[in-house]
């Protein structure tokens, strides 16, 4: 087996796991509800509204013909676009076979298996037809694809004219390397907060050991586990500028509290007064930080128009 095949059959592999959502909620900031509400606030000014549902609303009021999904995992994307009435049909492409299968499973069980053409495909031998989509979708795949020209490229010249290019994605440092001043500002935050939230969460159980610092993960484990993960990320949005018009962008955060929070998240009990305030502390202190330059958003949303057909 050649060395590229290896790299994507391990990929694939990786992906083709997954954790159970409950257990996601406890160690992964964006799926904590409070931060949640936090980041629909940020992205569509409601902390009811999605970014997805607020898409569908200002951009999707009349149905498409065809849409693309990539990087599509488990197909949560297209069963919502679906059962918004967003797009009547969709393509949608992973690279990892598992998850193209659990996919279809849900695809079916929710009765819109012959409305999606699933495939399992490397992004970075993207080709698709031109002239052809209505919509591309991407939501957090992106900064696993390294052949961003090739891709972004290719989307360009697959949308009709007029129509869009939504992602919703991290754009941080590549291999999350986050540089030294950034890694002390979360880790002076850190210390700040009681060590009650600091603890650490394994399996979906609290444990007695309490998080001290962050540190950037070694290069090897990019190697050894997913060599897609944040492979380009730092230059997603330098690269969509050469191929496409930004209409809307909505930074939402991350560049502290993805790290800060993560694997302590599930510490903050949501609607308990202590916990919110804390909680709602450190995202406005990420905010602030933001809004007077000292950092910048390293997770947002983007809809883009290719510069060929711009309106």
């Amino acid at each position: 087996m050649s060395e590229e095949k290896l790299v994507e059959t391990k990929i694939s592999e990786f992906w083709g796991q997954s954790t159970p959502l409950e257990e996601r909620k406890l160690v992964a900031w964006m799926e904590h509800p409070r931060v949640i509400r936090h980041i629909n606030k940020r992205t569509t000014g409601d902390e009811t509204l999605t970014w997805f549902s607020y898409i569908g609303n200002k951009y999707f009021q009349n149905s498409v013909n065809r849409a693309l999904s990539i990087g599509c995992g488990e197909g949560g994307l297209e069963r919502h676009a679906l059962a918004q009435g967003m797009v009547e049909l969709f393509d949608a492409i992973d690279i990892s076979q598992g998850a193209i299968e659990k996919a279809q499973q849900a695809a079916k069980k929710a009765g819109f298996l012959q409305r999606v053409n699933y495939s399992v495909s490397d992004l970075n031998q993207l080709t698709l037809t031109p002239n052809f989509y209505d919509a591309v979708f991407a939501s957090m795949s992106i900064h696993h694809i390294e052949a961003l020209e090739l891709v972004f490229e290719q989307i360009s010249q697959a949308l009709r004219t007029g129509r869009y290019f939504i992602f919703n994605e991290y754009v941080g440092p590549n291999r999350f390397q986050l540089p030294e001043e950034r890694i002390t500002l979360i880790n002076d935050t850190l210390k700040i907060l009681p060590s009650r939230f600091r603890r650490f969460i394994q399996n979906g159980i609290v444990t007695p050991q309490v998080k001290i610092y962050h540190k950037n993960p070694p290069l090897l484990w990019f190697e050894e586990n997913d060599p897609s993960e944040a492979v380009r990320s730092a230059d997603i949005l330098p690269v969509l500028e050469k191929f496409f018009e930004i209409i809307e962008f909505k930074p939402y955060g991350g560049s502290l509290l993805q790290f800060m929070l993560q694997d302590i998240v599930g510490n903050f009990t949501d609607g308990e007064d202590d916990d919110d305030a804390w909680l709602d502390m450190v995202m406005y202190f990420e905010k602030v930080l933001e809004e007077t330059g000292v950092i910048q958003s390293d997770f947002v949303l983007v809809v883009a128009v290719p510069k060929h057909h711009s309106f």
